[in-house]
């Protein structure tokens, strides 16, 4: 009682101070902080708003001195303004000239007006590079050489110094024009002016089919000393009929060697520069991507185009110009035509022209060179563009005596088929099918093969994992699938090779270190050797205090990266960028594999049409692969049509069982049903007895289902009953029939 009196007192006293105000009042809730007061403007400032810019100069400009007074809000204002705007390439080139470059410049390199900065940058020069790289103005300036006002030639002269080697084709313009003889002493000397501007687009030239124009150039090539000219003119100068040609070109070799080689001399030197080029080791430096930025003469448009391509185009594109030399100074050397052939089609890989056309490839080098030109393009991947050029062509020539080998082996076509580059197989297998041959050749086996293995691929991304410890497969796995791959982890051994075998769709394949059964350099080995799997990017992962052995053991194989185990998708990125990269063009898309797919179903399909045609191959080579994709709808029609075409008893199995599923979509269930009668007209009915009873037993206990589904069962059941439709079961059986 006495403890509530106390309480009570103690609640009293406190309402009386809170009455009195003596208890602290309550604290008002904390205000959002005020919004900053907008900048005001300086009279600089307001001077510049109060211009308005508008034109690419005045914009420059504002943006430029706002920045520099501290207001990049209103840099960025005019930044955007200058995007939006668009403006013409007249008045782009207008600012440059009121400007100067280093102004425009400077809208990329201050790091406050980025990224907006060298967005407008950007679209300031590229409207500056097409005006100063535009072939009339060019033109006009060459022209413009031999003017009588030195005023006139000097500004001329200033900017095709600024279009550096885009000033080079204008130049062999006048100088392959005979009626332009007054010039070309000016033109010559800009060319020498331009110096290394030059070299690439000068080299390039020297294989004009225009001997006018290389006297010229040959001339040009002596003046500034080129040695690397040396390889593209000493040919020319032992066959060429053209006395000045001969003459130029001899003065060059004074100048250069101090005497003039005889014609073995000349086709010792190319057939070494040959060699070189179609060797091992690198002849052009390359850039990141591993790729050659090379100038290359476009015989159509009868200029130098720079073109970047891998470093094998590069050095096979340069062998084959020296080879078109050693051909001339030996048309009967078989070796140098074929090795000409297989440079004139890695050439037409790259070069959209009129002699990458296959017919003109046939009349130039007939079918049995190019025939052999494929087989030893098949030997090293640095010519898999030739090889793809060369089935191509000898698809497009439909002559089926190119799958008959003299020596009774296998074609240069069939050999294609066993390639290791998924490319080159792809391209032999439709040329094959292009020349639709009607009679037995020798690997006609692997025509099938090959188009069952393009079956297996539905457009997904598979990355094959070979990793002892089953967590850490399972980690790398859940990485892969985050980054949109269908990752399968294996301890390695048979496991490993039967999913890296099974579809056309694995991409890359991880192998770690430990690995179950097999070594790591064992398992790597194994899958090169197998075309499924030889042209695949393989990463060994490896400990890190055995990386170095492992990369010493990898070197020669620019396709296996050694590398440490990744941890997180950042990791595996980079990883897989390097695994792609040592692709370079041969790689291939989860599309066009997808796309291969439909393509190698169509045309198992065409045949099936007329089995009788084609009793050589054995289509049941896809008809484990067909029956596991029927549940793909991607293919759904296109495998009902081709189980219905096989018509053996799993195919027919097969379409039974799909067509009575009510889980499958309607549509493709009746596409079954219609294969499935197909089949049956083709072979009978191959079903079992079990089999048959099974179906029956399905339309018995469908009386809950929809009604689809009960249509659908009724007509297998009818499909099944046909053949005894005709048969009175109340007259004796007839013998013998």
């Amino acid at each position: 009682m006495e403890r509530l009196i106390k309480i009570a007192s103690l609640f009293a006293m406190l309402l009386v101070l809170a009455v009195a105000g003596v208890m602290p009042a309550q604290q008002p809730m904390e205000e959002a902080p005020a919004e900053p007061a907008p900048p005001v403007d300086s009279p600089a400032i307001a001077a510049i708003k109060e211009s308005n810019p508008a034109t690419p100069t005045e914009l420059v400009r504002a943006i430029l001195l706002t920045h520099d007074l501290d207001r990049d809000d209103l840099a960025k204002a005019y930044l955007q303004k200058l995007i939006d705007g668009n403006p013409k390439q007249d008045q782009v080139v207008a600012a440059y000239r009121e400007l100067g470059a280093g102004s425009m410049m400077r809208l990329q390199t201050e790091d406050s007006l980025q990224p907006i900065g060298g967005e407008a940058a950007t679209l300031l020069f590229k409207k500056l590079d097409d005006y100063l790289k535009d072939p009339a103005r060019l033109k006009t300036l060459v022209n413009q050489l031999g003017d009588a006002d030195p005023v006139v030639r000097k500004r001329a002269i200033e900017q095709l110094l600024k279009a550096g080697p885009d000033a080079a084709n204008p130049l062999f313009a006048v100088l392959a024009d005979p009626a332009q003889q007054a010039l070309h002493p000016a033109a010559k000397k800009m060319l020498i002016r331009l110096d290394q501007n030059v070299y690439g687009p000068l080299q390039a030239a020297l294989a004009s089919d225009n001997q006018f124009l290389v006297a010229q150039l040959a001339d040009v090539v002596k003046q500034i000393r080129l040695k690397a000219a040396a390889q593209f003119v000493v040919g020319r100068m032992i066959y060429t009929d053209d006395d000045n040609l001969r003459a130029e070109i001899g003065a060059y070799c004074d100048v250069i060697g101090g005497w003039q080689p005889d014609a073995s001399q000349v086709k010792d030197y190319l057939s070494r520069r040959v060699k070189a080029y179609l060797g091992s080791d690198p002849m052009f430096p390359v850039d990141d991507d591993g790729n050659v930025a090379l100038w290359v003469w476009d015989y159509d448009a009868k200029q130098a185009v720079l073109k970047t391509m891998p470093l094998a185009d590069a050095e096979v594109i340069t062998a084959g110009r020296l080879l078109d030399d050693l051909h001339r100074l030996d048309p009967e050397d078989s070796d140098i035509q074929i090795n000409r052939a297989l440079a004139a089609m890695q050439r037409a890989g790259v070069m959209e022209e009129s002699q990458a056309e296959p017919q003109v490839l046939i009349e130039e080098y007939g079918l049995p060179v190019i025939q052999e030109a494929l087989v030893r393009a098949l030997k090293h991947r640095k010519f898999s563009q030739a090889a793809i050029i060369a089935c191509e062509t000898l698809g497009s020539a439909q002559d089926a005596s190119v799958l008959v080998a003299s020596d009774g082996g296998l074609s240069a076509l069939a050999q294609a088929l066993q390639s290791p580059v998924y490319r080159v197989r792809r391209a032999a297998a439709k040329a094959i099918l292009q020349i639709d041959p009607q009679r037995p050749y020798a690997g006609s086996s692997e025509l099938m093969d090959m188009l069952a293995f393009l079956t297996t691929a539905q457009g997904k991304r598979v990355a094959v994992i070979g990793e002892l410890d089953e967590q850490r497969g399972q980690d790398m796995a859940a990485v892969l699938s985050r980054l949109g791959y269908e990752a399968v982890a294996t301890s390695g051994g048979a496991e490993l090779f039967q999913a890296a075998y099974n579809s056309a769709d694995v991409e890359v394949i991880f192998v770690s270190k430990p690995l179950a059964r097999l070594p790591v350099m064992e398992t790597v080995q194994v899958l090169r050797k197998d075309r499924r799997t030889g042209d695949l990017p393989i990463a060994v992962v490896a400990p890190i205090d055995q990386l170095e052995f492992f990369e010493l053991s990898t070197m020669k194989d620019p396709l296996t990266l050694a590398t440490i185990r990744p941890h997180d998708e950042k990791g595996f990125s980079f990883q897989l960028q390097q695994l792609y990269g040592s692709q370079g063009r041969l790689i291939v898309s989860a599309m066009e594999r997808s796309e291969d797919a439909e393509f190698a179903l169509a045309a198992i399909n065409r045949m099936l049409e007329k089995p009788e045609r084609y009793p050589f191959y054995d289509f049941t080579k896809v008809e484990e692969i067909a029956i596991r994709r029927l549940a793909d709808d991607n293919v759904t029609s296109a495998i009902a049509q081709l189980l219905g075409n096989l018509a053996t008893p799993a195919a027919q199995m097969a379409l039974v069982e799909y067509a009575s599923d009510p889980f499958h979509p309607l549509a493709f269930r009746e596409q079954c049903v219609a294969a499935f009668k197909s089949a049956v007209a083709r072979r009978g009915i191959l079903l079992t007895k079990d089999q048959i009873v099974t179906q029956y037993d399905r339309y018995n206990d469908s009386e809950e289902l929809d009604s689809g589904t009960q249509i659908v069962l009724g007509k297998v059941l009818d499909i099944l009953e046909a053949p005894t439709q005709d048969v009175r079961f109340d007259q004796p059986a007839k013998i013998g029939l």
